[in-house]
């Protein structure tokens, strides 16, 4: 609220995906009571519905409206794109925050790991989907929800090529925290890439650390992460604080046609130097391309 403070946002028209509660919802909460338009882009409508009711509590007249994404089916995702686009609204701020963190292993109706379809793939294909309104809306901003835990991995083999097998890999080698990490690096990497690509049609993606260790329904997978978040609690931000980041980056008049940066606590840092490597970035958005292209063909963009 304090970077918004003065700040008017009518006109502006954002999606933001897993916004029904944590830093999602605080994020949507805040750029609503600012005038924007928002979507809130949920894989329940139940919850979704009751986080705009919420919203809608604290003031009356916010634009709010729920709208249902699934990231596990790219059906879901081709679906809400094509329910947005119906709307003949622009789209200047798309927010892909939604994630899963400690799932047990499981496979999408895709057939490519959970937390690797969620957390990377199935923003991937959002993005591709909604391009051609984002570039109609320019300028506009696509902000990617990172994590610092993206410095604690690899998802290169030891020839220095990208592994697919590292990104969705078979249950008897799943961890639930390295595939989190992966995401989280495949997240930089494709904000990157994807700045790379639009910034010359007048569309930035810089990517952020939303806040340290923050408790909310992500971590209810593990009775271990819960007990090690409780013990962190007192040591951790406020889902306010956790969202601010975020929030800067949608909107922050400095950052007006920057792009293809790390953001932790409203400041730009550098992210790991894997995140950094612009080959690997293109080799993942060439990788991410051809996994949505084998399984949704001819309608893939």
């Amino acid at each position: 609220m304090e970077i918004l403070q003065g700040r008017d946002l009518s006109g502006k028209v954002v999606i933001i995906t897993g916004a029904n509660s944590g830093i999602g919802f605080e994020t949507a909460k805040s750029l609503a009571l600012h005038g924007a338009c928002v979507i809130l882009a949920c894989r329940s409508p139940a919850r979704g519905e009751a986080a705009v009711q919420r919203i809608l509590g604290e003031w009356h007249k916010a634009k709010v409206e729920a709208m249902t994404l699934d990231l596990a089916s790219l059906q879901s995702v081709q679906h809400f794109a094509e329910a947005f686009k119906s709307k003949n609204l622009p789209l200047h701020i798309l927010i892909c925050n939604a994630a899963v963190f400690g799932a047990p292993w499981s496979l999408t109706e895709d057939g490519l790991e959970s937390t690797f379809q969620v957390n990377h793939l199935g923003h991937f294909y959002l993005v591709q989907l909604l391009e051609d309104v984002l570039r109609q809306s320019s300028p506009a901003r696509v902000v990617v929800v990172s994590s610092e835990s993206h410095r604690f991995t690899e998802i290169k083999d030891s020839s220095g090529k990208l592994d697919f097998s590292l990104l969705s890999p078979p249950k008897k080698e799943y961890w639930a925290m390295l595939a989190y990490n992966r995401s989280k690096l495949c997240n930089i990497l494709f904000s990157n890439e994807l700045n790379r690509r639009l910034s010359p049609h007048g569309v930035t993606s810089n990517s952020v650390h939303p806040g340290n260790m923050i408790y909310s329904s992500i971590h209810r997978n593990w009775w271990l992460y819960t007990l090690l978040f409780t013990l962190a609690r007192p040591f951790t931000k406020s889902m306010q604080q956790g969202a601010a980041t975020t929030v800067y980056c949608a909107t922050a008049a400095e950052l007006e046609g920057l792009g293809g940066m790390y953001f932790n606590n409203c400041c730009r840092c550098l992210p790991s130097q894997q995140a950094q490597g612009d080959a690997t970035a293109a080799a993942l958005w060439e990788l991410s391309e051809s996994l949505i292209q084998e399984r949704v063909g001819s309608q893939a963009k």
